[in-house]
């Protein structure tokens, strides 16, 4: 209300950060100037208020970016939730769809969406460090999700092992550096799901 924005979207949230990461790396030549220039009497207090000043900023970015993995956790949920819905088509005998899900072209769609506007406005340290949590936050959700589902037919097994490909796919190429130890980039816990359900992999 006070912005005058009806709603808050992912690049607004992108850009508040972008600018409070400006103002933040501004505070040491600040710091400087200000250090020069004032009583010696009174340094002692403008440094511990420059320090306050400076960990506020920082709070207040962590906040943001920690928002912007929320808001990618409630789409995830919200897609979830219409995933034993789907599931329920897969065991009927004419199921013949070759292609990934809804649930599944959903969630990689708008997970893509999300880095292609954050990588247009944030720094790359600030990228890796969201998606880190947003790729850890897509192989636990989702493996559990779909550990629990019941399929019994060969088409719903190769429906729901063609989900998880394409999931899969879609995780190797979000920026989230040193997430795994493993060589294979993004690897995790969904990974392991299809390694012991269907005994194959998905590459770089």
């Amino acid at each position: 209300q006070v912005s005058g924005l009806k709603s808050i979207t992912s690049k607004h949230l992108a850009l508040a950060s972008q600018i409070i990461s400006f103002v933040h790396s501004l505070i040491p030549d600040i710091r400087r100037v200000l250090f020069l220039k004032i009583p010696e009497a009174r340094k002692h207090l403008l440094m511990s208020e420059l320090d306050r000043v400076t960990q506020d900023y920082k709070v207040h970015r962590d906040e943001i970016h920690t928002k912007l993995v929320q808001i990618m956790r409630e789409r995830l949920l919200a897609n979830l939730r219409k995933l034993p819905q789907i599931v329920e088509s897969w065991n009927g005998p004419d199921d013949n769809d070759s292609q990934p899900s809804l649930f599944a072209k959903a969630v990689t769609k708008e997970v893509t969406y999300l880095h292609r506007i954050l990588s247009q406005i944030l720094l790359e340290v600030d990228l890796q460090a969201i998606f880190r949590q947003v790729v850890q936050i897509f192989h636990s959700h989702i493996t559990e999700a779909f550990s629990k589902l019941e399929v019994s037919s060969p088409q719903a097994k190769n429906r729901l092992c063609r989900d998880v490909q394409h999931i899969l796919v879609c995780i190797r190429k979000l920026p989230a550096q040193n997430f795994s130890s493993e060589p294979v980039r993004n690897y995790g816990l969904l990974d392991e799901f299809l390694a012991e359900k269907f005994g194959t992999k998905v590459d770089e």
